[in-house]
């Protein structure tokens, strides 16, 4: 499952904290609502960050923590689907990454991130993509980047490609590409929309959550600050 949330996510000069939301919706029906929390520092770097999730109605049911201090682009972070108790995430253990997973009344499962992982394209967990993405917009405009993201759920990795598409009503669009032909079955290309001084102003691709039957769900999200 790929983990979109690695695009969300504001941090503003000289704040320490800020929140903004997403209205996740599926065939124009609001499915989910995500509300997130980041802590930045003095000069405006992300540090931490809290993303929950929650139903129309409100209530939370599952939620993403993510810490930067050891990397901005593959994060430390925890991910919790409150539905069926399974976690997942990357932590960092003698200064190099690790993916693991647990599921309900199972044992955790862990694979560790060599040197040589990924063939030296751009390793992305958790919401790493997006605070790249926000402080190198020019330069992602003209060039395209490898990238491998990180999936920790299904102990797994993908290979993208970050394209810029141009300008749309203001706002500068990206696309990642799925490089392999199995994920393109299902998740062909990711779409995200940037306004100049940074901000992550649309989502649309799979989602990283589920829907409640368990299946894989696409969704196209609207950030509001």
């Amino acid at each position: 499952m790929l983990s979109f949330a690695l695009f969300l996510t504001l941090s503003l000069v000289g704040a320490k904290t800020s929140i903004h939301y997403g209205d996740a919706t599926k065939n124009g029906q609001l499915v989910y609502i995500e509300k997130h929390e980041i802590e930045t520092d003095e000069k405006g770097q992300v540090m931490k960050a809290k993303t929950s999730y929650l139903r129309p109605d409100e209530s939370v049911f599952a939620t993403l923590e993510s810490d930067f201090s050891k990397s901005l682009t593959n994060a430390q972070h925890v991910m919790e689907d409150l539905r069926d108790g399974h976690t997942y995430g990357v932590r960092w253990e003698e200064n190099a990454p690790v993916m693991w997973d647990k599921k309900k009344d199972s044992k955790e499962r862990i694979k560790k991130i060599t040197p040589d992982f990924a063939k030296g394209k751009l390793i992305i967990g958790g919401q790493g993509l997006h605070y790249y993405m926000r402080d190198k917009l020019s330069e992602l405009k003209e060039t395209k980047l490898p990238i491998a993201i990180l999936i920790p759920g299904k102990m797994d990795w993908y290979s993208f490609l970050v394209e810029y598409q141009g300008e749309e009503e203001g706002l500068m669009k990206f696309v990642i590409k799925a490089q392999s032909a199995f994920l393109r079955l299902f998740a062909p290309k990711l779409e995200v929309w940037y306004s100049p001084d940074g901000r992550l102003q649309r989502y649309k691709g799979l989602s990283n959550l589920s829907d409640d039957k368990g299946s894989n769900q696409s969704v196209e999200i609207k950030y509001r600050f």
